[in-house]
């Protein structure tokens, strides 16, 4: 899984190519999958926030 800023270069690609197009399906289409790629980023980024990182949870594992 990528990071976080990853996930929204992704986005910001898919937001730039749906400005480059004029039909409007394909815009439909790009500006969907840019959403997709900024919930996925948001998803990332939680995930990170959630992960205790290995020596606190030794440390906290020990003290018990």
């Amino acid at each position: 899984m990528g990071t976080p800023r990853d996930h929204r270069d992704w986005a910001e690609k898919c937001v730039a190519k749906a400005q480059a197009t004029a039909d409007p399906q394909d815009k439909a289409l790009w500006l969907t999958l840019a959403q997709s790629w900024v919930r996925l980023s948001e998803h990332a980024s939680h995930a990170q926030s959630r992960v205790e990182p290995v020596g606190d949870a030794m440390a906290a594992r020990a003290a018990d």
